[in-house]
């Protein structure tokens, strides 16, 4: 029951971030990454949430996909941020403790792979869905 309870959980957080809306969160670049193709505009399209078991640690992964306006490019460029162990746990213990009224939770795991380098500086527009 607990299973089926997460993997319900977790298909949830998915389905809502894969929503496509008009006006959606997304980072843009200041230096573009795989240059020959001038990707700058990335948005959250998963975000997997990993607690501390006895079978493996905690793990959180965001994967940005490439973005036309707020729409996802198919076969658009992929970066991923991964935050493991003790920082994961740190990480999940202050998303879960925190206000998310004024700041989206996509924007802050945004600014989170930012600071370690993961996605590039830039600058995050839009409005949370």
């Amino acid at each position: 029951m607990q299973v089926t309870r997460a993997l319900l959980f977790g298909a949830t957080i998915i389905i809502g971030l894969v929503m496509v809306g008009d006006a959606q969160e997304k980072v843009t670049l200041t230096t573009p990454v795989q240059t020959a193709l001038g990707a700058t505009d990335f948005r959250v399209w998963q975000l997997t949430l990993q607690r501390t078991h006895p079978d493996a640690p905690a793990a959180i992964v965001v994967v940005f996909r490439e973005v036309t306006g707020t729409t996802f490019v198919s076969r658009g460029r992929v970066i991923e941020c991964r935050f493991d162990g003790d920082p994961a746990d740190a990480l999940i213990v202050t998303l879960n403790k925190i206000n998310l009224s004024t700041t989206s939770l996509e924007k802050r795991v945004t600014q989170q792979c930012q600071m370690t380098g993961a996605i590039g500086a830039g600058t995050i527009t839009g409005t949370p869905q």
